[in-house]
């Protein structure tokens, strides 16, 4: 194994270490993971409005499609007459027939 191989396999383990330690510690806390882990947090109520939090940015914004970037992936809203009816720097409202949502790594 060559030492850039090596190097990154030790890189790697210690972000993951570190990584896991920090979710253990997250559970243990009981704090909310979305805030701690800057994870994205999506809520559907019925299948017309849907509230995304601690997105990133929005890739694609059409009345069929809304491609919205995560620190954890995209996320991929598909449906009929969508729009976005509240913006914010943390979080976005969508409205619409939404038919699907996909999460995209």
């Amino acid at each position: 194994m060559s030492n850039k191989k090596r190097e990154n396999r030790k890189k790697n383990t210690g972000e993951n270490k570190k990584r896991s330690i920090k979710e253990k510690m997250t559970e243990f806390l009981e704090l909310p993971k979305e805030i701690v882990l800057d994870m994205p947090k999506t809520t559907l109520l019925g299948n017309g409005n849907m509230l995304v939090e601690n997105y990133k940015g929005i890739i694609e914004y059409d009345v069929n499609r809304i491609r919205i970037n995560t620190s954890k992936g995209i996320i991929k809203v598909t449906g009929d007459n969508l729009f976005i009816k509240e913006i914010t720097s943390e979080d976005l409202m969508i409205y619409g027939d939404i038919a699907s949502v996909e999460f995209l790594k």
